[in-house]
């Protein structure tokens, strides 16, 4: 994947209802500052957050899972760390989409809801951040947010825990007991899919 000062990606948070078309000002060793083309305090995001970039680099689409550093709402610009990527053309996209998706997580059989960020998801499992302190092997029910009025509903086990700057990351395992949540989560991965080739597209003709 190549980037470069001028291009024009698109940048998707867990805030905002669509993706955001914007410039790159800088790109070295991984960490990309952006300019969003739109006015940034549409978006309520903050150091820590996980970000969806969208580029384009020889007629091949990237969806780059990506940690924010630094953000400058004066200036509209935000800087991020890519943490890894995918072509929309990989016939493996769906070991691991990159998505920055709001969710509520319940433990158990509780009513208390935990505010978790989901950073990547498969069919078999996801990656999740949150303040919240779950135990390994604790099993949570998730109400996912993906936006357009669609809410998935899954659980999983925790399987992997990571003590963050900002946050607890975690990995979990996805347990299906609904026969139509795989063909639900299946329909919204490709939805995501189309739609982030349609709109790097896009930004690129606007130019």
């Amino acid at each position: 994947m190549e980037i470069k000062a001028g291009d024009i990606v698109s940048v998707r948070h867990f805030s905002g209802t669509k993706l955001f078309k914007s410039l790159v000002l800088e790109y070295q060793n991984e960490i990309v500052k952006v300019r969003l083309l739109e006015d940034i305090a549409l978006l309520n995001c903050s150091q820590g957050d996980p970000l969806v970039l969208g580029s384009e680099s020889e007629n091949e689409i990237y969806i780059s899972s990506c940690t924010i550093l630094n953000l400058n709402k004066d200036q509209n610009t935000i800087e991020m760390k890519i943490d890894s990527y995918e072509t929309t053309t990989n016939k493996r996209l769906f070991v691991r989409f990159p998505v920055s998706l709001y969710a509520e997580a319940r433990i158990g059989e509780s009513q208390k809801k935990h505010l978790a960020i989901v950073k990547n998801i498969s069919y078999s499992g996801m990656m999740i951040f949150s303040k919240a302190d779950f135990p390994l092997y604790q099993e949570l029910k998730f109400e996912i947010h993906a936006g357009s009025g669609i809410k998935i509903n899954l659980k999983a086990t925790v399987i992997r825990k990571v003590k963050e700057a900002y946050n607890f990351e975690y990995g979990l395992k996805i347990i299906y007991t609904d026969v139509h949540t795989p063909n639900l989560l299946k329909k919204y991965l490709m939805l995501l899919k189309k739609e982030q080739e349609e709109s790097i597209k896009k930004f690129k003709e606007l130019k």
